[in-house]
């Protein structure tokens, strides 16, 4: 395999014979994942490269390192910028291919690319140049006794553009508040946010998705996905979530302590005796009411009830916060929406496939089996 250039500058660094330097720590965490398992040091602790490359599973993984490293950098950048709708796909470039050799499951070797990208952002201007054109900002003003004829005639106004809006408050105990839309190509709100203000608590926004639940048969579905450890009387006892073998009820809980279909013991709770499948399936309605709650307030297009089943799986696995900022959701709620790191749903759908840090089978199964429920309905 042809070492990518960025890591032989890391590999060419001063600092890389320092072994408590960021250069060490960074290439020897690539090499490892460029080079699983194959690599040996020499005398003074750098790696001796292989002749060979690896097996589709390690090629998986360390693609997965790449997209998430390119990720990571555009959440960075959005973050930096204070705008979380801004598009910056335009900025993410293909840094190199890496060819492998690839041993396939079947036996095979294929030729294969590692892609690393990198965000190449302006060195000025960068808010010029952010696709910013289908973004409004629109005034609210709450109308009590607080109000005055100023906010009331600013009711409902649409500003193009952010430097023309006033200041809020505009008088003492103002209750106004701008709310950030963004559009699709044809002028119709797929997210929001709040720009200035707060936005009262009594004011809630209403989606197609919103009085959606997860049918019984998503449930009985997700019910044969979970894990789940059961005793000769066929209760459900405490199981370790990290190594999935029972709890010894006389030692304290570890971290990933779980019972039931996946049900994460908080503090407080005190299952030491197990619980009973009734019990279980009332915890397991409890926590996916969670799940359901971040799709209903984060997808806000129509979906038929196997979509919904099938997000609220995903969101029950990922945990709501993971998916209400997921690729996911900005695929279904913008049709014009790309990505180029996750070139579709499917693929930004999959990328959901490690525990830990490791890619899973386990998830890379679930995942499809997922999508199979969404795409086509398959239970």
């Amino acid at each position: 395999m042809k070492i990518p250039n960025f890591l032989l500058n890391l590999l060419q660094s001063n600092n890389y014979w320092d072994k408590n330097s960021d250069e060490f720590v960074k290439a020897n965490e690539y090499l490892e994942k460029l080079f699983p398992g194959q690599l040996q040091n020499d005398m003074s602790g750098r790696y001796i490269l292989p002749a060979y490359d690896m097996t589709y599973q390690q090629f998986l993984k360390a693609q997965d390192k790449f997209n998430t490293d390119i990720a990571e950098a555009v959440q960075e950048a959005k973050n930096e910028s204070g705008n979380e709708y801004a598009n910056f796909d335009d900025f993410i470039e293909i840094d190199e291919k890496i060819d492998v050799k690839v041993l396939m499951p079947l036996g095979n070797i294929e030729n294969k690319q590692l892609i690393v990208y990198v965000l190449n952002l302006p060195d000025d201007d960068l808010d010029d140049k952010l696709d910013n054109n289908n973004i409004i900002w629109v005034w609210h003003s709450e109308n009590d006794e607080h109000i005055c004829e100023y906010c009331t005639t600013l009711d409902g106004t649409v500003f193009e553009n952010k430097d023309d809006i006033p200041d809020v408050p505009v008088h003492p105990n103002c209750r106004c508040w701008v709310e950030e839309v963004n559009l699709d190509d044809n002028g119709k709100p797929i997210s929001s946010k709040v720009c200035k203000g707060q936005k009262p608590e009594n004011k809630t926004d209403k989606n197609e998705a919103q009085d959606m639940k997860m049918s019984d048969n998503g449930i009985n579905w997700l019910k044969g996905k979970e894990d789940k450890i059961l005793d000769k009387q066929g209760n459900h006892i405490v199981y370790d979530d990290k190594t999935g073998k029972p709890v010894d009820a006389n030692k304290s809980l570890p971290s990933g302590a779980t019972i039931g279909y996946g049900h994460l013991i908080k503090p407080g709770e005190n299952f030491k005796n197990g619980i009973s499948e009734a019990k279980a399936t009332e915890l397991l309605h409890a926590d996916i009411a969670t799940a359901e709650r971040a799709v209903q307030d984060n997808i806000t297009v129509p979906l038929s009830q196997n979509q919904f089943d099938a997000l609220a799986s995903l969101a029950y696995n990922i945990g709501a916060k993971n998916f209400a900022t997921s690729t996911v959701v900005k695929y279904i709620n913008n049709p014009k929406f790309h990505s180029s790191v996750y070139p579709d749903l499917e693929s930004a759908w999959k990328a959901w496939n490690r525990s830990q840090g490791e890619i899973s089978n386990g998830l890379i199964n679930r995942r499809q089996n997922e999508w199979n429920m969404y795409n086509s309905g398959i239970y």
